[in-house]
């Protein structure tokens, strides 16, 4: 560890917290990828029109089997270089199946996610990646290690709490969020007062309460239709 890092942790040792959730993501025989084909082979297949916010190394982007496929990311990948912020501000457009995976914090997490249920289509499926943090560090916002959820978590809360949207987090590669619109008159809370300086002792609390499910009950709702 560098002496940076060793730093950012004790500037912040206040925030530590012993519990480790042990979701044993090396295990699971499905991830993200496997996740948004999914949606998109029962959704239009190949003439699904598929939305990525946070390409990264094209890992999913790639991977995604549909022919209309845009990818928003400021830093490399996809076919937009730009903030996923210019590019909603800018789109007319609306799709099909859309992957959330940009920057893992709360208020760009939550913005992301109301702009892209303002153009995903009704009935249409978003994905959310990284709502299942292990460990204090791996959630903690500024960042502190390589692997990092962020605080994604806190966005998850207020979903589960929506209208006019069926929301499920399925256990697999550190907690893929399944939503679909299911009504034109959503409405989303607005917990931020609450959440916004939010610890992982909170998440601790929460996610008792969060609706939890496994890859293969993820497959059945999904070949059902809903969420």
């Amino acid at each position: 560890m560098s002496v940076v890092s060793k730093l950012r942790l004790l500037k912040f040792k206040s925030h530590a917290h012993e519990k480790v959730f042990d979701w044993k993501w090396g295990e699971k025989s499905f991830n993200r990828i496997a996740m948004v084909n999914l949606l998109v082979a029962n959704t239009r297949g190949w003439n699904t029109s598929y939305l990525e916010i946070g390409c990264a190394g094209n890992l999913l982007f790639h991977s995604v089997a549909a022919k209309r496929k845009v990818g928003v990311d400021p830093a490399e990948g996809g076919t937009h270089r730009m903030t996923s912020d210019a590019f909603f501000a800018a789109n007319t457009e609306k799709y099909d199946v859309i992957f959330v995976d940009g920057l893992h914090e709360y208020q760009q997490v939550r913005r992301d996610a109301l702009n892209a249920l303002a153009c995903v289509e009704e009935g249409g499926w978003i994905a959310f990646h990284d709502l299942l943090p292990s460990t204090w560090k791996e959630h903690h916002v500024p960042r502190l290690q390589e692997t990092w959820t962020g605080d994604c978590w806190k966005v998850a809360v207020e979903l589960s709490q929506a209208k006019g949207v069926d929301f499920r987090i399925v256990e697999v590669d550190h907690g893929v969020g399944l939503m679909r619109k299911t009504s034109s008159n959503y409405s989303v809370p607005d917990l931020s007062e609450r959440l916004l300086d939010a610890e992982f002792d909170v998440f601790v609390d929460e996610v008792g309460s969060l609706p939890l499910i496994s890859f293969d009950e993820a497959v059945a709702l999904i070949l059902s239709g809903r969420a």
